[in-house]
């Protein structure tokens, strides 16, 4: 009991951390739980993260976030991180109380930024090289263009907010050099308290497979370090394996795994 208390601990040490790379432009404290709004844009925005108690009973706890996030017109939903191999008490309680899940497991990968190219293969770092990443200190119109495939329709105004929430952030793109210069690649790495977070990471269809994924993510972990950062995290969803093992040739390992619980309606 002792080592999955500890591994808990752990775990929410570092969704402490990555609460800080992507923070809602509305967010409350209950107790050791953090509540999180952004008019519905990302689940990560818009869910409760328990990183303890919550200060009162988990029943309790539950009716209070379903009643805040109801007061916005959000549906209650809150993010379950747990151990890869097991569940977790207060999982076990929102599936009894018909709390469902949502789309999109995700596992959290950490990397030391001094080890991060020692597992990738030379030849591939050699092309990703030569690969021009340019890095800017806000999103435009065109990286946004990629962001979150949103190629056909413009991202909400709360959007941009939540990409510039971080303490520090920079915006990488890799252009095509010739026809209209169309953007094929995009990524966000943001920095605070020491870890680096990579976040965004978008490649455009035509251009998949031709290791701009590697080259984006590569450019963004050297700027983290740069600004100071000695690690680094990011989320990935579970059924992606193309880009687990991107991650993992790099020298990512997943820490551990959460998904979405969303509340019955009523």
């Amino acid at each position: 009991m002792h080592g999955v208390n500890s591994d808990l601990e752990r775990i929410a040490d570092l969704e402490r951390i990555a609460a800080l790379h992507w923070r809602a432009p509305e967010e409350r404290s209950l107790g050791g739980w953090l509540l999180r709004a952004a008019d519905g844009f990302t689940g990560r925005a818009n869910s409760a993260l328990p990183l303890g108690e919550p200060g009162m009973p988990v029943p309790d706890a539950v009716s209070a976030v379903s009643s805040w996030y109801r007061e916005r017109g959000l549906p209650p939903m809150i993010t379950v991180p747990m151990p890869v191999s097991s569940a977790t008490p207060l999982d076990g309680f929102l599936a009894e109380a018909g709390w469902t899940l949502r789309a999109g497991p995700a596992f959290v990968m950490t990397a030391n930024l001094d080890e991060i190219h020692h597992a990738q293969d030379l030849d591939e770092i050699r092309r990703a090289q030569h690969l021009p990443v340019r890095l800017d200190a806000e999103p435009d119109a065109t990286w946004l263009t990629l962001f979150r495939g949103n190629r056909d329709r413009p991202v909400p105004p709360v959007a941009r907010a939540l990409l510039l929430s971080a303490p520090w952030q920079a915006f990488a793109r890799i252009r095509a050099d010739a026809g209209d210069g169309a953007v094929m690649a995009v990524g966000r790495v943001s920095v605070a308290e020491s870890w680096g977070a990579i976040t965004a990471v978008e490649v455009a269809p035509a251009w998949r497979r031709r290791g701009l994924a590697t080259a984006i993510t590569a450019a963004l972990c050297t700027a983290a370090a740069e600004r100071g950062a000695v690690r680094i995290l990011l989320q990935v969803e579970t059924d992606n394996g193309a880009a687990i093992a991107l991650y993992k040739g790099l020298g990512f390992r997943t820490s551990h795994r959460y998904h979405y619980r969303v509340a019955p309606q009523h």
